[in-house]
């Protein structure tokens, strides 16, 4: 049996006409107008930025245990590629459903569950001896840590009004920034340890299996303050529960100023629900007619006149995520290679890992196994999520002055030529400064470009617009991380010409 959310009286109410309740009251964004900006807004704020540090320490952490669970799970190139890319595989194979069940159940049901049931998953992973089971389990923690990933957002911005949206959800993605210094500086503190506990006689409790629960600590404290706060109002609203929106709205009036909506002379929420054929959720106990429903609902981004500007948008964001976070995975293994002492002062990227290879041959030959990471390669890295955090306050700044499409064209232009150029530079400094351009400049694009896509499609359907071309690019993560894991030792010059040029694919598409 179907329930229609968001229709009051289906019998009385045509489905194909599209009408709206104004019956007595305050509107939602009035109230909220009235009750000010206050704690309540700020314990949501900082809720979702945990809950997002938590996303990007699950996956981009990834880059450093890698590196220091070679020696424990004996793993090559492809195999660091595969374990870096599960998480992500398991964030595109749920995304949308989580999506789509925060639109019926609520959002911070979804919240709670998924990030609790991808904690524990990653909490169990810590004790994972054999790496195929190892792998397995992080496609799992990104499965349930994906319900963050693409509600989060919603959650936080159904909390403030339309003026205030755009700058309270670009300071929750300065957690971005926070959590590429976060990851670094953990892995630096919990490798200076030298500890080794024997479980079993092939099993050994390393430090860097601690590393995953710190990582997870974000998500942790995020739940505990989740658990506090309450549904959106705006949501329940949507849904006809009118009710339950005042007593919330009373809270939070309460919380932020000690005043009852009655002080503020607030008696009823205006019930503001428009009901048409395109936005109506069909939530059914049965998966099938559900699934039908999500495909029923999202075929018209797949419809003119919205179809080419949203394909060439998942496009162009593919790329983005192929660029940053395919290539940010690999970072701190190439720092680490770079800064080692097998690198010169007149040798390339190219040459330090093809350098690294002679090395990692001798090593096996002579049954030596290195999974250490070099300090400055820790440094480095902090140093580029700290210009990672100013890109993010710089970027709303340099968009107001030049336009959004002058600001992704000069930086996909400079991300471009950083790429090609690592295969020639061979000052140290230099190749870092290039790095970081190219890693930090298609990052800051991936939000310039969700910006675009809210633009460029009606309401009811950005939700859905925005989770599948962000879920779509997260693939570009995956492929971008494994073709570096295929090409990186076997090609180094060819892999960094793919980057680069693809890079500037991204630059000739957004002309359309």
């Amino acid at each position: 049996m179907n329930t229609r959310v968001g229709q009051q009286d289906p019998e009385s109410k045509p489905v194909d006409s599209l009408q709206t309740d104004t019956s007595a009251g305050h509107e939602y964004e009035e109230v909220l107008d009235l009750i000010g900006f206050g704690r309540v807004q700020w314990c949501v704020l900082l809720a979702s930025g945990l809950l997002l540090m938590m996303v990007i320490n699950e996956t981009m952490g990834m880059s450093y245990i890698t590196i220091v669970s070679q020696c424990d799970f004996e793993t090559s190139s492809m195999d660091k590629a595969v374990m870096s890319a599960a998480s992500f595989i398991g964030i595109f194979c749920s995304s949308y459903f989580w999506g789509y069940l925060s639109d019926s159940i609520g959002r911070k049901s979804v919240l709670l569950y998924t990030t609790l049931t991808g904690n524990i998953v990653s909490l169990i992973s810590i004790f994972i001896p054999n790496y195929w089971i190892y792998v397995v389990a992080r496609y799992f923690v990104g499965f349930f840590i994906a319900g963050a990933s693409s509600t989060t957002y919603a959650y936080l911005g159904e909390f403030f009004v339309t003026r205030l949206r755009p700058t309270i959800i670009n300071y929750a993605t300065l957690s971005v920034g926070v959590s590429t210094v976060y990851v670094p500086a953990v892995a630096w503190l919990v490798m200076s340890m030298h500890w080794s506990v024997e479980v079993t006689e092939t099993i050994s409790f390393r430090p860097w299996r601690l590393l995953t629960f710190f990582y997870l600590l974000p998500g942790v404290l995020g739940i505990i303050m989740l658990f506090r706060l309450p549904e959106t109002p705006k949501l329940l609203i949507s849904m006809g529960k009118i009710d339950e929106a005042y007593v919330v709205l009373n809270w939070i009036a309460l919380q932020n100023a000690g005043k009852t909506l009655e002080d503020f002379k607030v008696k009823k929420i205006k019930s503001d629900i428009c009901i048409g054929k395109e936005n109506i959720m069909t939530v059914s106990n049965s998966p099938t007619v559900s699934f039908k429903n999500m495909w029923k609902e999202t075929l018209p981004l797949f419809k003119k006149p919205y179809l080419r500007n949203f394909c060439i948008s998942c496009l162009v964001m593919v790329g983005f995520f192929f660029s940053s976070a395919g290539m940010a995975l690999w970072y701190p293994e190439i720092l680490n290679r770079l800064r080692s002492d097998i690198a010169e002062d007149d040798m390339t990227v190219c040459d330090v890992i093809d350098a690294s290879i002679d090395q990692a041959q001798l090593n096996v030959t002579t049954n030596i196994c290195n999974d250490e990471v070099n300090t400055r390669s820790y440094i480095d890295t902090i140093i580029y999520g700290l210009v990672l955090i100013v890109g993010y306050i710089l970027i709303g700044f340099v968009m107001n002055q030049i336009g959004r499409k002058l600001a992704i064209t000069i930086s996909l232009a400079i991300a471009s030529t950083c790429a090609a150029l690592l295969v020639w530079i061979q000052n140290e400094i230099i190749i870092i400064v290039c790095f970081c351009l190219y890693l930090v400049l298609p990052g800051l694009c991936v939000s310039v470009l969700s910006g675009a896509v809210v633009d460029l499609v009606p309401t009811h359907l950005r939700g859905k617009a925005l989770c599948i071309c962000l879920m779509l690019g997260r693939t570009g993560s995956v492929f971008g991380s494994n073709l570096i894991g295929i090409l990186l030792e076997s090609h180094c010059t060819i892999t960094f010409g793919v980057f680069s040029g693809l890079v500037f694919g991204n630059y000739v598409l957004k002309y359309f």
